[in-house]
């Protein structure tokens, strides 16, 4: 189906969706396909099983309901299906069989799936730093669509005017955003993570009545919905996939599912847990192994797509983000290197143990020490300490809130989006920045040595440059680069990883700030070791 075709049946059946009954699921293939599927989550004092034994095929083109127990599995399954599982802590463990358009979903999520699924998360995970238009745009471009879809994709969400940044949203409309952002990619199958929660009655219905309307746009689509706001959806939904946690079961209702009525409990198209459902508990030890092993992997994967994704794929991303590595810490760094660069010449003049003499060679000496070695030293370190901290709560933030989770949806790659910009940023911002401490600590050098024993410019340059020769410029810059590649990966790595609270966000900035200084240190110190021992 053509953009048009698609956006002119939106508009088509907007205006009856609220009060169309329930429509039939009929088809010939199933959309998911459950064959004695067990999901069971691991833990570190063993594998909590959260549902087993589900037989069941989900329709295609139906508009399905995902209810039940808080917290039985129904987000980590919408996970499954979205191909969303984290891949730096233990997998989930499947029984059975699971299959999305015929495809299975053991093992790696199926390349060919992702760009026919699409996922609303609880968060949204809309991009901060792009507009609301902006946001969709993105979705279009990677989904290879015409940009210029985005003003009708807002207007059939219902946002005719959206305003310049996300954060002039309001929860309904970053709802409304979402939905246009899933639908730029004309996916076959939507999943819908809680969208009406946290909001009135009033916009639930709306919501819901959007979700409906986008889903009767496509011939092909399929759509859960993980809700416990029944009310919202009443009427306007074929079935409703049913989570009972204590039973642990998972079944599949009609349109008439009423959670209030006893005999639906029955009515399930299957769900039986027989005898003791808990596995042998895997132990502890093995568990933590297993997150050692896959944190340690992790490592090599960080530097390897950092490797693989070097040729900047988002240019205005990797752009903006030097430009401002560079801006951000240029004054801080200059005023630190020109305290360095001043105090370290006024001490070395006004402590001459020779009292006045040899003040050229001081000076010399002095030079070469602060050029080639201490300021680029202390600028790495300003420089991280004023870029890391920022960088990993950006990244941490885009994780916990599901901005990451929203790229990886998109067809967006994270490691293209976040780490390849950081990467040149970091490198070639460092480059600079160094070289900005280093000006600014010989003009405050200058300023000393006139200060304190009458220098002249140019007799203080020649003395000050007079042992500064190229290959103490390319040790620099091999320093600064190399600091600032390994600054970035540090940060994308601690940044990137799973993120379930602001507490855990904050730990990543700590940890971040300090390994990165460690890092600065270590590779200014091999350096300087290995060219000057």
């Amino acid at each position: 189906m053509s953009d048009a075709r698609e956006l002119e049946s939106a508009g088509a059946q907007t205006s009856g969706a609220q009060s169309s009954p329930a429509r039939s699921s009929e088809g010939p293939h199933a959309a998911i396909r459950l064959h004695e599927f067990g999901l069971a989550q691991r833990r570190d004092d063993g594998d909590v099983v959260l549902f087993q034994n589900a037989t069941f095929d989900l329709r295609e083109r139906g508009f399905y309901l995902f209810v039940g127990t808080s917290g039985g599995g129904k987000s980590s399954l919408l996970r499954i299906l979205a191909g969303l599982v984290e891949p730096r802590e233990p997998a989930p463990v499947l029984r059975g069989t699971i299959e999305l358009h015929g495809v299975s979903l053991a093992g790696e999520f199926p390349a060919a799936l992702r760009r026919s699924t699409a996922a609303i998360l609880q968060d949204e995970g809309l991009l901060d730093e792009l507009s609301p238009r902006a946001n969709v745009e993105l979705a279009l471009r990677a989904a290879a669509r015409s940009r210029r879809l985005a003003p009708a994709l807002l207007a059939q969400a219902g946002i005719e005017d959206p305003p310049a940044r996300v954060a002039m949203l309001s929860g309904g409309m970053r709802k409304r955003v979402a939905v246009a952002r899933a639908m730029a990619a004309a996916p076959r199958l939507l999943l819908c993570d809680e969208p009406t929660a946290g909001l009135d009655p009033e916009s639930a219905r709306a919501i819901a009545t959007v979700l409906l309307e986008t889903h009767e746009a496509s011939n092909e689509r399929t759509t859960i919905v993980i809700t416990h706001d029944l009310a919202a959806f009443a009427g306007l939904f074929d079935g409703a996939i049913v989570l009972d946690g204590p039973s642990r079961s998972l079944r599949l209702e009609g349109s008439d599912y009423d959670p209030h009525d006893s005999s639906m409990s029955a009515a399930g198209l299957s769900l039986t847990v027989d005898g003791d459902s808990s596995d042998a508990p895997s132990s502890a030890a093995l568990h933590g192994t297993k997150k050692l092993l896959l944190r340690l992997a992790a490592i090599g994967e960080t530097i390897g797509l950092a490797l693989r994704h070097l040729p900047p794929v988002e240019l205005r991303e990797t752009f903006r983000t030097v430009v401002r590595f560079v801006l951000d810490p240029a004054l801080f760094v200059a005023i630190c290197g020109a305290v360095l660069g001043g105090l370290a010449t006024f001490f070395a003049l006004r402590n001459n143990p020779v009292e006045g003499a040899f003040e050229s060679a001081l000076l010399i000496g002095t030079g070469k020490v602060a050029t080639a070695v201490l300021v680029p030293l202390f600028a790495g370190f300003f420089f991280t300490a004023r870029i890391v901290a920022g960088a990993a709560a950006r990244i941490g933030t885009m994780k916990r809130t599901n901005q990451v989770a929203a790229l990886t949806m998109m067809g967006v790659r994270p490691a293209d989006y976040l780490l390849t910009p950081l990467v040149w940023g970091m490198t070639l911002a460092m480059v600079v920045v160094t070289g900005v401490g280093v000006i600014a600590a010989a003009g405050a050098a200058a300023f000393s040595s006139w200060l304190v024993s009458g220098f002249s410019p140019a007799s203080w340059a020649a003395a000050w440059f007079s042992a500064v020769d190229a290959g103490d410029l390319l040790t620099v810059l091999a320093k600064a680069a190399l600091s600032g590649f390994a600054t970035a990966l540090c940060c994308y790595h601690l940044a990137i990883g799973p993120k379930r609270s602001g507490g855990e966000v904050g730990e990543a900035v700590n940890t971040a700030i300090v390994v990165g200084m460690s890092l600065v240190l270590a590779v200014h110190a091999g350096l300087t070791f290995w060219a000057y021992a």
